[in-house]
């Protein structure tokens, strides 16, 4: 019994130092998790589905892809629509393609990027959606930026990365050669 009783204590002592004198983070009793996956530098899943208007929609291992998971329920996908709305009249065409994945409903409006609506839940699966909003920044099959929830700066940090892609694209069909990859934010 007094065994039981100096472990106990001895489990006491640790859990309090630890939450005292512990990180920012750790002081709050949570771990630093890893993303989930996919995350850059994975391979991104292909897939081809019917679009919101009985066109096929395509994701594959060639081009340029910004998909992004959203719910008509979600006070972040909310947030987050009318940047992604300018960022694909911006950048939209035959450079990148934008979609978007609703898990239940799709609103009304028509939107300037291809709307699909993941009825079974093949595609969050696909790409380990959990929560939405999250999106990612897809190049040749290769995830390149994955943001996870709705942040004001969520626009800027896209379009920084486009820019970048594109520039990347540009500089690689001039001749260039294969672009150096650095380290990617997500």
């Amino acid at each position: 019994m007094k065994r039981l009783a100096l472990v106990v204590l001895l489990l006491l002592v640790v859990a309090i130092g630890y939450r005292s004198f512990g990180s920012a983070e750790t002081a709050t009793g949570t771990l630093t998790l890893a993303q989930p996956a996919p995350v850059p530098g994975e391979n991104a899943r292909t897939f081809t589905v019917k679009d919101s208007e009985g066109g096929t929609f395509e994701l594959t291992d060639k081009g340029v892809y910004v998909l992004t998971f959203w719910s008509t329920l979600n006070q972040g996908s909310d947030l987050s629509r009318p940047a992604f709305d300018r960022l694909a009249r911006e950048y939209g065409g035959p450079k990148v393609t934008f979609a978007a994945v609703y898990v239940n409903s799709i609103p009304e409006e028509r939107a300037p990027y291809t709307v699909l609506q993941d009825y079974r839940g093949r595609l969050t699966s696909l790409y380990n959606v959990k929560r939405v909003p999250r999106l990612f920044l897809v190049k040749d099959g290769e995830i390149q930026f994955v943001q996870n929830g709705y942040f004001e700066d969520n626009a800027k940090l896209l379009q920084a990365e486009l820019r970048e892609t594109l520039a990347e694209e540009d500089k690689a069909s001039s001749g260039g050669g294969e672009p150096e990859r650095g380290e990617r934010r997500s």
